[in-house]
């Protein structure tokens, strides 16, 4: 089992530092690392470090706040969303819903995951407000998966028809049959 596999705990957290041969964090990433931790503590849960990149796990009602701090702090200026996806991992009874934020920061030439699991019907705040790109990837995961952004602007179908029942890239969507709708290939309208 190597490094990544294996987190150790480091303050109260699982902490993964890679592998041997990776590079180390550029120093502006390591900045943002302390300026994080900083302000967070135990409350990021998690954190990975693989090839010079950074990936944190928060909890759900500390999502938005986290990627506020990630935009609004000078240190870090993560001023876009590069995307944001969800997933589907039914092995975590508990939260089998994750979604995944991956920040870049211009000013600082720097990348960052930020990652947090959602149970059932549990909803997240949308990040449109600090990001408006975030629509079209949010809107994809409530789609895809049935994650709910609350207080997102526009939370309808985009690439299934409107009587479409279900989240298809959920593991537990039936692989064959006629279920639901249709997928949509006339976008017109809808974007």
């Amino acid at each position: 089992m190597n490094a990544a596999e294996n987190p150790v705990q480091k303050n109260g957290r699982a902490v993964s530092a890679g592998t041997p041969a990776g590079p180390p964090l550029p120093g502006t990433l390591a900045v943002a690392r302390v300026e994080l931790e900083k302000r967070f503590g135990a409350r990021l849960l998690e954190s990975s470090e693989f090839r010079g990149e950074l990936t944190y796990a928060v909890a759900p009602q500390d999502w938005l706040e986290v990627l506020r701090f990630c935009k609004e702090t000078p240190a870090l200026d993560f001023d876009q969303l590069d995307s944001l996806l969800g997933d589907h991992l039914p092995e975590r009874a508990a939260a089998p819903l994750q979604v995944v934020a991956h920040l870049l920061s211009h000013a600082h030439g720097h990348r960052l995951r930020i990652k947090t699991a959602a149970a059932e019907g549990q909803g997240l705040p949308t990040v449109t407000g600090l990001w408006p790109s975030a629509g079209f990837d949010e809107r994809e995961a409530w789609e895809m998966f049935g994650i709910v952004f609350e207080g997102h602007p526009n939370l309808q179908r985009l690439l299934t028809t409107d009587d479409f029942e279900g989240h298809p890239l959920r593991k537990d969507f039936p692989l064959r049959g006629t279920v639901g709708g249709r997928i949509r290939t006339d976008l017109r309208g809808k974007i």
